[in-house]
């Protein structure tokens, strides 16, 4: 049986104020790595040239990673001022998390990242990285060891021919080659004041035509303007949704999130 270690650690990054002359200097200043798919907690401890932890109890201090490609901030953070459970000052520490959601929208690649003072008037002051004066320090985002956040697919475009109703989708990806057979499916309908009824089509054939799609789930709508879910399982290499109005209704499906 295989044994395997796990650290629940947070990151510690060292940064330099008060007066940092170069002495003690750090041999390299450690990179910070961030995982997409997980909140990611770091610690900052703020020292002076002696590598002494300062006082740091009524201070501000602001974390900006940077993408290098075009100079822009991306995430901005306010640290947390830590109680180190001193009874005269806090020394030291500070922290913060690197959320899941902050890092959706990013790439994996390397970005620089800076720690500053914020004062009272406004003024900002740089703190260091470490070795000759560097502000800035280094994050590398990886997003190989957690699943990702897929959005759903969003289906808002209905024909007036080619289904059993009156309007129709286009064939979308039903992704056989990552389903197994008990492959779950999931759709958000927005409806807006609709009455009707709405089915779900699938298919295996690689270039569809109808005839080719097969009815595979449906529900009834009376009225409806509130969105409401529905599942289904199968693997198929295409779906499609149609949908008709009941006689007398001027109502509609808007739009259909698909996930599987």
């Amino acid at each position: 049986m295989q044994t395997v270690s796990r650290y629940l650690l947070s990151q510690l990054v060292i940064a330099y104020i008060n007066g940092y002359h170069g002495r003690n200097s750090n041999v390299y200043d450690r990179r910070i790595t961030l995982h997409r798919g997980v909140d990611n907690p770091l610690t900052f401890t703020f020292k002076n040239e002696d590598q002494k932890a300062q006082d740091i109890t009524s201070k501000t201090f602001e974390l900006n990673i940077i993408d290098t490609e075009n100079q822009q901030s991306v995430i901005t953070k306010t640290l947390d001022i830590l109680d180190d459970g001193s009874t005269v000052s806090t020394k030291g520490d500070a922290s913060t998390t690197i959320t899941e959601g902050d890092l959706l929208s990013l790439d994996a690649k390397f970005y620089n990242f800076a720690v500053r003072e914020v004062l009272s008037s406004g003024a900002r002051n740089v703190t260091y990285a470490g070795t000759g004066y560097a502000a800035a320090g280094t994050v590398e985002l990886l997003d190989d060891a957690y699943p990702q956040f897929v959005a759903s697919t969003e289906v808002n475009s209905f024909t007036g021919t080619g289904g059993p109703l009156q309007f129709t989708s286009s064939a979308i990806d039903g992704k056989p080659g990552i389903n197994n057979n008990k492959a779950l499916h999931t759709i958000a309908v927005y409806p807006q004041s609709f009455s009707g009824k709405l089915i779900v089509q699938g298919t295996m054939a690689s270039t569809p035509s109808d005839s080719d799609f097969f009815t595979v789930t449906s529900a009834t709508y009376s009225s409806a303007s509130t969105p409401s879910t529905l599942n289904f399982t199968g693997v198929f290499h295409s779906v499609r949704f149609t949908w008709g109005n009941d006689d007398d209704n001027t109502g509609k499906i808007d739009k259909i999130l698909y996930r599987q």
